[in-house]
C-alpha cells in the first residue's frame, strides 16, 4: 500500500519511487501534453532523473516535495507539489499534468493548487508559500491568482524570466489584518 499524501477528488499525490522516472520522461517528452510550471527543470526529458531524484530527498530532507500524481486505479496523471528556491530561501508550489487530463477536467489545476497550499500551511510552520510562473506563462498564472496569490515581483530566477506570486499563510493574514 503506498502512502497517500494529498487527495484532490480523484487525484491522489503519493511519493515518487525511483521506478517512475519513465513515467516523468514520457510526460516532459509530450509537447502537446506537457503543461509544465517548474522553472527549475524546464521540464525536460533529461532533467526527468533530477526530477525524482530531488524529490526524494526534499521528501526526505523536509517532509514535503513533489509527488507523483495518480488516479484511483493507479493510473499516472503528472507530478504536484514544492520546490526549495535557491535564490530566496522560499518554497514554491507547482505543477505538471497530462494535457488530456487538463481537457477533461479544466478546473482540476485550480482545485489542486487549493489542496496544496492548505496541505502546505496545515503541515509546515512557513508563513507564505510562492509560485514561481514564467511570464509567458498566462494559465498558471490565472490559476495561483484564482487561489489568492498575488504578484510580489518579476525577476530571472535560474536564467528564466518569472513573476513571483506570494500566498500568505492564514495566521499571517489573521495578523496583518489586526494590524
Amino acid at each position: 500500500m503506498q502512502t497517500i499524501i494529498l487527495e484532490c477528488g480523484s487525484v491522489r499525490l503519493v511519493p515518487f519511487k525511483p521506478t517512475d522516472i519513465h513515467l516523468v520522461k514520457d510526460l516532459h517528452s509530450d509537447p502537446y501534453g506537457n503543461r509544465c510550471t517548474e522553472y527549475s527543470t524546464n521540464c525536460t526529458v533529461v532533467d526527468a532523473e533530477e526530477l525524482v531524484r530531488s524529490a526524494q530527498q526534499t521528501q526526505d530532507d523536509l517532509g514535503f516535495a513533489k509527488w507523483k500524481a495518480v488516479s484511483s486505479d493507479g493510473a499516472f496523471l503528472g507530478w504536484a507539489g514544492f520546490t526549495p528556491v535557491s535564490e530566496t530561501s522560499e518554497i514554491s508550489l507547482n505543477y505538471c499534468l497530462r494535457l488530456d487530463l487538463v481537457e477533461e477536467d479544466p478546473d482540476l489545476p485550480k482545485r489542486l493548487c487549493a489542496a496544496l497550499a492548505n496541505w502546505f500551511f496545515e503541515n509546515t510552520y512557513f508563513s507564505h508559500l510562492v509560485a514561481v510562473v514564467r511570464t509567458d506563462n498566462r494559465t498558471m498564472r490565472e490559476v495561483v491568482k484564482s487561489n489568492g496569490f498575488y504578484h510580489r515581483e518579476s525577476k530571472v530566477i535560474e536564467g528564466m524570466q518569472a513573476d513571483v506570486f506570494q500566498l500568505l499563510s492564514p495566521s499571517m493574514q489573521s495578523y496583518l489584518m489586526s494590524a
